[in-house]
């Protein structure tokens, strides 16, 4: 059994939560280690929360991965969580850059990422599957149809660029600000995140539908866990129709009036609301720690908890200005985190 182990979460932001998570599972488990947080700004509060935080550059440059390569040969660090949409195919390209250096990036196959990146694909997939999903429309095939309809970046997320098209001026005006949309047929119903438990193996084992009561700038604000078959029954054959998926994938769906199921997004990562599952009873970082040091987690797939609620709130982070634009013009790097507040 290993000792020790640290832990980095990447593009960390907001996540205390499921930071916190990481460092009771460590604490649970009796292994000594520390949860690292890399975040392009100080201002981000889980950076603050983090034992190291960890400044990096933007996802997009080119000097990302080698930032992220060295905080792990820095640090030590044996396990690396991809937190946002916009890093998942980097980090996937570059895994073996990262176990070169004794870090195992917890990321799903390069081709299941492109599907879910694509809404368009992740349409395809659901439909060759057989799995509910919105019809998606052309332009010209939308002016057809009844409204309201509803369209989204292709390539989107965090819910930005979303929006419902009561008629067609709204249909026109949004999809000439950006022909890379998806049109969608409007669906009516109760809208839940699934928590999908993958492990290593991309063997699906345990599914947590959590309901969405209220969602605040694409996050998930209040919600509660429930335990409905069917929901479980298709999200689990989701995950197992994907295949080499691994760690933790998180569905969206919406369950309508007439009892459909009806996906609408597939993120094969952790997601903001995790929190709500890990706290239920289903310990996603305690079975991926036990998986990655090469023991076999036990696992209930039905041993969570229903209809517990999570409500969120706004918690604080209490630095220095001085200290904060200190590290915000240091560049990457690291330097010791300071304890959130509330």
């Amino acid at each position: 059994m290993a000792k020790s182990l640290n832990i980095l979460l990447t593009s960390v932001g907001r996540r205390v939560s499921l930071l916190e998570a990481f460092r009771k599972a460590l604490a649970d488990l009796k292994i000594e280690g520390r949860v690292l947080a890399a975040d392009r700004s100080p201002l981000a509060p889980a950076f603050h929360a983090a034992d190291e935080g960890c400044l990096v550059p933007p996802v997009g440059g080119p000097e990302y991965v080698d930032a992220l390569l060295t905080i792990c040969r820095t640090h030590d660090v044996g396990l690396v969580f991809p937190l946002i949409d916009w890093e998942l195919a980097v980090i996937a390209e570059a895994h073996e850059r990262f176990a070169a250096v004794g870090a195992r990036a917890v990321i799903s196959d390069k081709a299941v990422i492109d599907i879910c990146r694509d809404k368009q694909r992740t349409c395809e997939f659901l439909k060759r599957h057989r799995l509910g999903t919105p019809e998606i429309f052309t332009y010209e095939e939308a002016l057809r149809r009844p409204f309201p309809l509803f369209v989204k970046p292709r390539y989107g997320s965090s819910a930005k660029d979303v929006h419902c098209l009561p008629d067609e001026e709204a249909l026109r005006f949004h999809y000439g600000r950006n022909v890379e949309s998806v049109i969608q047929e409007y669906v009516r119903g109760t809208e839940f995140t699934v928590d999908v438990y993958a492990g290593f193996d991309g063997v699906p084992r345990v599914a947590v539908p959590r309901q969405r009561i209220e969602v605040r700038a694409g996050e998930v604000a209040k919600a509660r866990t429930v335990r409905h078959p069917a929901i479980i029954r298709q999200s689990l054959r989701l995950v197992r129709a994907l295949g080499a998926c691994v760690g933790v994938v998180t569905l969206q769906c919406f369950l309508t009036r007439e009892d459909q199921i009806k996906f609408i997004e597939v993120n094969p990562r952790f997601g903001g609301g995790v929190p709500l599952s890990i706290y239920a009873g289903a310990d996603f970082p305690r079975w991926i720690i036990e998986e990655h040091l090469g023991r076999k987690p036990r696992i209930d797939p039905d041993a969570w908890k229903a209809d517990l609620v999570m409500l969120r709130y706004d918690a604080a982070v209490f630095r220095r200005w001085n200290d904060v634009a200190a590290d915000e013009g240091a560049g990457a790097g690291a330097r010791p985190g300071a304890k959130s507040g509330g």
